[in-house]
Order: C-alpha cells, then structure tokens, then sequence
C-alpha cells in the first residue's frame, strides 16, 4: 500500500510540474507575441512621459539642477525599477527589458485567473487577446507611468482571484494577501488615484469571497471563519504593503539624496489645482471608448444567470461594477485630472477587461475542457488564436474616428454575440459538442469590438496623446526620445549640481516634449514670451537661477529672448546645439545654454 501511495504521489507531482511547464510556457510565448508585433515606442503624452524618462535616465542629476523638482521624483514605482534597468544595461535595453516585465505581469495575471476558473485552453486565448489590446500595448510602451500602473493594477486583482479560489493549502494561503499588499505599496509609489481604486477593487472580490459557499458555488451566509481569514489578509495586505513602499523609498533615498517623500508629497497635493487639467468637464459623454468598461457590467450579468450563480460571475460583476463606482465617485471629488486626462481613463482597463474574461470562463468552467469529444479544446483553442490574433491585429490600427452612435452599436453587437453563446451554454451546457467554441468566438468578437472603441476615440482633451493605434504603427518616437536624451545629456554635461536651471520654450511650445527633460513646467519656466517682459524680469532677479536653457525649433528665436536678459544678470556667450526632431516645423530642435553671475 505505501508503494502504491508513493507512485500515486510521484504521478500527481510529475503531473503537476508538466503542467506548470505549459502553463510557463504559454505566459512566455504569449508575451514575446504581444511584445514582437508591436511597437517598443508608443508615442509620448508631453511632458509628463519626458519627465519620468529623464529621472530614469539620470535620477539626482535632474532634479538637482531644477528651479522646482516638484513631486515628480516621489513617483518611485516608476523611477526606481527603471533606473535600475538603465543603468545596468544600455538605456534602450532597459527601457524594452521593462516593456516585456509590465507585458509579462499582464499575461501572466490575467493567465493566472482564468486558469483558476476554466482550465489552459480559455487561459491561453483571454491572455493573447488581453495581450494584443492597444490600450495595454499603447501604454506599456510609454515612459510615463500608465503601463507601470496597469500592471500592478492587473497583478493585484490576479491576487484578489487566487485568494478567492481557495485552491492553495494551507500552508501557502498567506501568499495571495502579501502579494496584494505589495501591489498596493507598488501603486501608492506611482499614483494615489490607482492605488484607491486597486483597493476598491480588492475589497469588492473578498466580499464575494466572505459569502461564497464552495470553490463554484451560490452566495450564502458569512461564517466566523471567513471573517477570521478577511482580518488576516488584511493584516498581510499592510505587512505587504508597507515592505514594498519601503524598499521604494530607501532605494529613492539612494536616487534623491536628502529629499522628503511624504513633505514633498503632502506640499504639492496641497498646491496643486486639479480644476486647471479640465479642459473639457464634458469630455466623458463623447468618449466612446469609456463604452468597454461599461459594456464588462452587462456582460457579468449575463453571465451571472447563464453560470447559475457561480462565483466567478460573482467576481466580475464586482470587478465590472466596483470600477464604475470608485471612478463616479471620484469624479465628484477629484474631477480635474480624470476628466482630462486619457491616462485616467486606461486605468479602468484591468478590471474592466478581467471583468470580462471571467465572465467567460465562469460560463465555460474548467469540467468544460476535460470532457470527451477531445477535439473541443484545441478546435476552441484554434478558433480563439487562429481568428483572434488576425482580428487583434487589424482592429488595433483601426485609424478612422467613430460617432457615439456607432460606438452604442458597436457595443450591442458585442453584448449580444456574448448574450448568444451564454444562452447556448446555459441550454445546451458548457460541456456539450461546439458549444465551448461558439462560446471562445463571442470572447474574440466583444474583444474586437472593444479595440474599435479604443482606437476610433479619435482626438480628445487638451493632451497631445498620440493616438491608440500607435501600439502598432511607427510613429518614430524612439528617433524622438533619442533627439531628447541626446540634448539632455549635453545640459547636463555643461552644468553642475550646484546649478539651478531656468527653462525657456518658444511661445509655441513646440520644443516644450524636449525641454521637458529637465522638467519643464510652470514653476521652471522663466518666460512665456518671446522676450522676457519687465514683471518677469524682476521674477527673474528675485529667483537668480544660475543658468538659463532656451528651447525653439531655430536658433534666432533663442538669440532674440536671450537678448532680453537683463544685464546685471551677466549673462554668457550662448553655447548651443541641435538634433533632429519632427513637427515642430523645422528639421531640428535647438537648446542654447546661457550662464548668469548676478551681480550684488
């Protein structure tokens, strides 16, 4: 009998070792599929893209050098793991190295969950399609701090899914809850609003979890147990979070010698006015492509019903609704930056696209895939990649811009193919012959769907976002990004820590993405204007930067302001380069430098 129990026990764990092979295998095969087709370099949302790249690239050199660092440097979830990247490797290196990482953890969160519910063949199809998204790829691609925050966002829900599973022994189950609070101390490095509304999304699945009977069962009542585990995961989620923030914070203080990131934090959330981002408080009505997140609420219910109840339905309607609500709650609060700025919006892409995964696999629960005729899990498998990845790829370069009403329409098709093929699993059971393939096509088709909303957005707010689409076709940033870097690195060549720079852009700003570098912005700018004026010239006097920087697309534009200086500054004799840059009409970006010895 022992011998049988040990060949029974070396067949499970031969059986279980293969299967996390695969499972490996498919995270990786389909993150260099998403990685390789797209593009490394999305586009830039100046300046804010510039300013998390410059501090990357050269941490203390930046700030030190600025009038006002401002907060930009407390973001440390960014700056720290990508600081780390470049500098041990060629800066382009590290900077793609990160893009496959943040691509990575997307896969492989939302492989995780859906493995959990429905087994590899629907894991595998929901993550390719999640990988092929332009509004994953469009920002994981980008320097500012969207992609980071999608996926932290992504990894914390995948945390939430596999405590709410109840798959794990005893001895591991304190590991879901750590790595949860890790993503949290994560996004609190990177954006507060994301780290609210990870949060909320958090809570909302632990209380499926508190009244779920069962691995797949209805909801019931709340036992003492379930409230015993709720309190020690929350204990787990602070331990989690407060060691990630922690070693974030050492690792900025090694970054930003002698800076205070809590002071620095609170003075400019006391500073700053959220109502001068909104350009457009009208902006969410026309947005179409705020139907994806929306259109994840009705699909859970229907899923809700066609699963009879199972907690994984449960888990995305939560997941669908908790994303409406944190978001409508914070508008009234909070309502400059998320009515204007489209990074805000991408941050209800985790749950919405996870809403809607889950909501497929709680339809077509792991039995489903196991059960004779053989052929149905690899002809879905087939019918999901063979016909998702083509339709991923074309709709992601979809470039004409789409009416609200075609976007309604658009989403009814969606809802309906979902609608259609719940209906025929819940009749004819998930088990049953095509059934599982008709069910994978209405997953590509609201997938597909979805991506025409993202992309036919067309141009909206005040920011100069590259469009969606840029996910895949090239739009040259990387040459662009070289141009910045290039001019940043000879600034910084000519001046010391001890400097402090004042900044000045033609009155256009079409050099504004480059001066970014050194953290362009109002409280670094010196002028306007093409010259100086004379209020601002006693601005000038009273501040005394050390050395000014001039930004324009031709050099007489910068000779002319520089000739507004005033005198007693003694300002240098102007040193001045130029490189290559597009749509600022001329063939090159010129920074002059000049250095001030005030006298008095």
């Amino acid at each position: 009998m022992t011998a049988t129990g040990t060949g029974a026990t070396e067949s499970r764990s031969a059986v279980n070792t293969r299967g996390l092979f695969y499972d490996a295998a498919a995270v990786l095969g389909i993150t260099a599929l998403a990685a390789l087709v797209s593009q490394p370099w999305t586009g830039v949302n100046s300046p804010d893209s510039e300013f998390y790249a410059s501090l990357a690239l050269f941490g203390d050199q930046v700030a030190s050098r600025a009038l006002d660092a401002a907060y930009l440097w407390t973001r440390l979830g960014y700056i720290v793991p990508v600081r780390g990247l470049v500098t041990t490797f060629d800066p382009w290196i590290g900077f793609e190295v990160w893009r496959w990482l943040l691509i990575a953890l997307i896969v492989g969160a939302t492989y995780l969950s859906v493995r959990l519910v429905a087994g590899r063949w629907l894991a595998t199809v929901a993550a390719t399609l999640v990988a092929l998204s332009t509004m994953v790829l469009g920002f994981v691609g980008n320097t500012y701090l969207t992609g980071t925050i999608l996926a932290a966002t992504w990894l914390l829900i995948a945390a939430g899914c596999l405590g709410c599973a109840d798959r794990l022994a005893a001895r591991w189950q304190w590991i879901p809850a750590l790595v949860a609070g890790a993503s949290c101390g994560w996004l609190l490095m990177l954006n507060p609003y994301a780290l609210g509304l990870g949060g909320s999304l958090w809570v909302g699945i632990r209380v499926v979890q508190l009244g779920a009977v069962g691995a797949v069962g209805a909801v019931g009542a709340v036992g003492p147990q379930r409230w015993r585990k709720l309190g020690r995961d929350i204990g787990l989620l602070i331990v989690g979070a407060a060691v990630s923030a922690g070693v974030l914070l050492l690792a900025g203080l090694a970054i930003f010698p002698g800076r205070n990131w809590l002071q620095t934090y609170l003075d400019w959330n006391s500073r700053l006015d959220y109502t001068v981002f909104v350009g457009d408080p009208l902006i969410w009505q026309r947005d179409i492509a705020l139907l994806v997140p929306v259109l994840a609420v009705p699909i859970a219910l229907v899923a809700l019903w066609a699963s009879r109840n199972s907690r994984w339905a449960w888990v995305s309607l939560s997941l669908a609704t908790m994303n409406l609500a944190f978001t409508a709650v914070f508008m009234l609060a909070v309502p400059g930056p998320w009515l204007e700025a489209q990074h805000y919006v991408a941050k209800l892409w985790p749950a919405a696209l996870m809403a809607i995964v889950l909501a497929f696999a709680a339809v077509l629960p792991e039995v489903s895939w196991s059960l004779r005729p053989t052929w149905v899990g690899p002809a879905a498998v087939v019918t999901g990649l063979g016909i998702g990845i083509p339709a991923m790829l074309w709709s992601g370069r979809w470039e004409l811009t789409l009416s609200m009403a075609q976007g309604v329409a658009l989403s009814a098709v969606a809802l309906l193919g979902a609608a259609i093929s719940f209906l025929l699993a819940r009749s004819a059971g998930s088990t049953r012959g095509a059934t599982p393939i008709i069910v994978v096509f209405a997953l590509v088709l609201v997938f597909v769907c979805a991506q025409l909303l993202q992309n036919g957005r067309g141009a909206l707010g005040i920011y100069r976002q590259y469009p969606l689409r840029a996910a895949y076709v090239d739009y040259q940033m990387r040459e662009q990004m070289a141009s910045k870097i290039a001019l940043e690195q000879w600034l910084l060549a000519r001046t010391t820590d001890s400097d402090r720079i004042g900044l000045w852009t033609d009155p256009e700003r079409l050099t504004g993405e480059v001066a970014a570098m050194q953290l362009w912005g109002y409280y670094n700018l010196i002028s306007t204007n093409p010259t100086l004026t004379r209020d601002e010239s006693k601005i000038l006097e009273r501040i005394r930067p050390s050395a000014i920087a001039m930004y324009a697309p031709t050099r007489p534009q910068i000779e002319t302001f520089a000739a507004s200086l005033p005198p007693w500054g003694r300002p240098s004799e102007l040193e001045c380069t130029s490189q290559p840059f597009l749509g600022i009409g001329s063939e090159q970006a010129w920074l002059c430098l000049t250095h001030l010895r005030w006298v008095g």
